[in-house]
């Protein structure tokens, strides 16, 4: 067993490294078209630092371990709303931005839905993927053209980021960066999945459960990174915004992408619908009655999520 949890151990730095320069490369590549730093978050850094996610459960369905797919999803939504906000609004209370962020929170919280109603019938196949894909397609020409509306100058706009993330500005290391990261992250999803399934079996512990605590919590953790790193610099658009087109990714994204490439259809255990769905809308509720009525979000929120955070999984290892 040392050597799986050294195979886990080091699927999660691969996966975090790749995630890194993912991140670092994309969002360089953005600043050239001139994106404003909040579409870039919801977007850009969100499409990057979901990046470990996609690639753990897609690998995990196409592996024939659906249940880490599944849970890896579903998981990781509930960690980016509790601990990774939690942990956000802990260090800088967090006023709510209006327009924008007021549709982002309701695409993250429509998804969530969808998710729920298309899995209804206990399984997720290629059509309800492709349901999931078409929703991410219209979601990103709808950033892409509110973006380029909404643009800020272009030095200004990459300073900012370039104190979050510390961007190149050549295009060859801009290109070295992506290519690395783009080949890092299946190394490391690869090794991360076969060592969780291993750890769930000789542990009885089921996949599900493995996918939402353990592999759930290793893949939010780029999430989790990028958004002390913001809220150090005062980025919080940019923090808030990650952490809502995360959610958004890895519904429409990744669990639509696992679905159309799995061999067979995604079986959704009733867990999922008495347990982890319920908290997975309720987080998303939470982010968004915060952005749409209260507008703020303070250290009471921070110790109240991480504290509700804490109970779901010791309630997830209970049952």
């Amino acid at each position: 067993m040392a050597l799986t949890f050294l195979h886990l151990f080091g699927g999660f730095v691969y996966l975090l490294m790749g995630g890194d320069l993912l991140v670092r490369g994309a969002v360089a590549l953005s600043r050239r078209w001139r994106l404003s730093p909040m579409v870039v978050g919801v977007t850009i850094v969100a499409l990057g630092t979901s990046a470990p996610e996609l690639f753990v459960s897609v690998g995990a369905a196409l592996t024939g371990h659906p249940g880490i797919a599944m849970g890896n999803v579903v998981g990781s939504n509930v960690a980016n709303s509790l601990l990774v906000t939690g942990t956000l609004v802990l260090l800088v209370p967090l006023a709510a931005g209006a327009g924008r962020e007021q549709l982002d929170a309701s695409v993250m919280i429509a998804a969530s839905l969808l998710l729920v109603i298309v899995a209804w019938d206990g399984e997720i196949g290629g059509t309800a993927g492709s349901i999931l894909l078409v929703g991410l397609g219209l979601f990103l020409v709808r950033q892409i053209r509110v973006g380029r509306r909404h643009a800020a100058p272009e030095k200004p706009s990459g300073e900012r980021l370039e104190w979050v993330l510390g961007l190149p500005s050549r295009s060859w290391m801009i290109v070295l960066l992506i290519g690395v990261g783009a080949t890092w992250l299946p190394l490391g999803a690869n090794l991360l999945v076969e060592a969780a399934a291993e750890i769930a079996g000789h542990y009885g512990v089921s996949e599900e459960v493995i996918g939402l605590s353990l592999v759930a919590l290793g893949t939010s953790l780029p999430e989790l990174a990028t958004v002390v790193v913001a809220a150090a610099r005062r980025q919080l658009d940019v923090a808030i915004g990650n952490v809502i087109g995360s959610n958004i990714l890895n519904i429409l994204a990744i669990m639509g992408a696992a679905a159309v490439f799995a061999p067979q259809a995604i079986e959704v255990p009733p867990r999922f619908f008495w347990l982890d769905f319920p908290v997975m809308l309720a987080s998303a509720l939470a982010i968004g009655a915060c952005v749409f009525f209260d507008r703020r979000m303070g250290r009471r929120w921070g110790i109240a999520l991480l504290t509700t955070y804490g109970a779901y999984l010791i309630l997830m290892f209970a049952i």
